[in-house]
């Protein structure tokens, strides 16, 4: 008869991101930010306490080590003894420096894991129904395969390390290691962390990533949170993902086809949630695309009253009320600025930014337009083309 228990596994809580640049132009909607991430903590202590889980996985980047805070040591150590669960940590790359250990100890029921694979019974040797293995990082950029020297026992075997796994990589190589070698190890999970995706990997054995616990840009959309695993005669029985994120991210695409602007901001609100941080891509074609483009900001403070949202970012994919490949054909000088436009999209980035920084005047900014990506930069000349055209048509296409 096998053992049964149950544990939540999580990783990359990344306590007290400072969210600098949201910080310096909206301190209210930092704050809320960087406290999103103690947020996601309490939810999960919330959790193990209510469902009287056996023990707590953090499988690293707990803290965010570059911008590492006695506020977020002390406040980690105190839900962990508030928990009164046992709880095992393996430190990824950004928390390998463990900032604050000696003046702000962890209370007896957290285990580190070394810089070595170690073999923590659990509960102990004598009542052991489960065996977790750990191992931390020592550095930031960790070459080592972290994974090599773990090995299960006949018991239940949990290993819990922050690695970047090949079939599951987002492209931070850090602690790399290799899918099938896991799955030859006698290992029944592998709590792994580093992979903001959440992504059960493999079952039977089980691999396991669950992602972040709070996004933390808009490249982070969808529900955050962590895996509560209930384990039966000694095999993983339940696995429920349950959200930890109080902040949301998310992407909508709307179309101004057809569309007034009352219509497109009840479209935009039927998708959108209150509270939630949004990326807008605009697509379609239409008169509108002279206001979402030219009138950027007014545009977003909008959506923003209207849905109680915050909009992170405009992506403009649409196009003006005018047929471009028919008044090409014109002749005139609106022909004459289409098709210069057309030349300057397809330049390189190079010459695009030699043309734009081509006056004497002109050089002492060039820096800003070489730190602006190629989106950014063909996205500028898209702009300048549709106030040109607004200036010239008075919008009437």
């Amino acid at each position: 008869m096998g053992a049964n228990f149950k544990f939540i596994h999580c990783s990359d809580l990344h306590l007290d991101t400072p969210f600098k640049r949201i910080s310096s132009y909206d301190p209210a909607l930092g704050e809320r930010m960087i406290r999103s991430s103690f947020d996601a903590l309490d939810n999960i202590i919330y959790k193990a306490i209510s469902e009287r889980v056996d023990f707590i996985l953090f499988a690293g980047d707990i803290f965010d080590r570059k911008f590492s805070t006695p506020r977020s040591r002390y406040y980690f150590a105190e839900a962990v003894r508030r928990s009164g669960i046992r709880c095992y940590i393996a430190y990824g790359n950004h928390d390998h420096e463990r900032k604050w250990e000696e003046s702000i100890p962890f209370p007896p029921n957290a285990i580190v894991f070394p810089d070595h694979p170690v073999n923590i019974p659990y509960p102990d040797e004598e009542n052991k129904t489960a065996d977790v293995i750990g191992v931390s990082h020592s550095v930031k950029e960790e070459s080592r395969d972290l994974t090599a020297d773990i090995s299960g026992s006949p018991a239940f075997s949990i290993a819990v390390v922050h690695c970047d796994l090949d079939t599951a990589s987002e492209g931070k190589r850090y602690a790399p290691c290799r899918l099938g070698d896991l799955l030859e190890k006698d290992i029944d999970y592998w709590a792994l962390g580093h992979v903001h995706t959440r992504n059960i990997v493999h079952t039977f054995p089980h691999v396991v990533y669950p992602g972040n616990t709070q996004g933390r840009s808009i490249n982070e959309t969808g529900e955050k949170g962590a895996y509560l695993v209930t384990v039966e005669d000694g095999k993983v029985a339940e696995m429920e993902f349950f959200v930890t994120g109080t902040i949301l991210w998310s992407e909508i695409e709307v179309s101004i086809t057809g569309k007034d602007l009352n219509s497109l901001m009840d479209e935009i609100a039927s998708k959108t949630s209150s509270g939630s941080f949004v990326r807008l891509v605009i697509t379609g074609q239409g008169p509108l695309d002279m206001m979402v483009r030219l009138e950027r900001e007014s545009f977003t403070e909008m959506v923003e009253r209207r849905t109680g949202c915050v909009v992170a970012d405009i992506e403009i994919r649409c196009a003006p009320d005018m047929d471009l490949n028919e008044r090409r054909k014109v002749g005139d000088f609106i022909s004459a600025v289409i098709n210069e436009s057309d030349a300057i999209f397809g330049m390189t980035r190079d010459e695009l930014i030699l043309t734009i920084c081509g006056t004497k005047a002109s050089l002492s900014v060039r820096d800003i337009f070489e730190g602006m990506s190629d989106e950014e930069l063909k996205e500028m000349v898209s702009d300048a083309r549709a106030s040109l055209l607004e200036r010239l048509t008075g919008g009437s296409g």
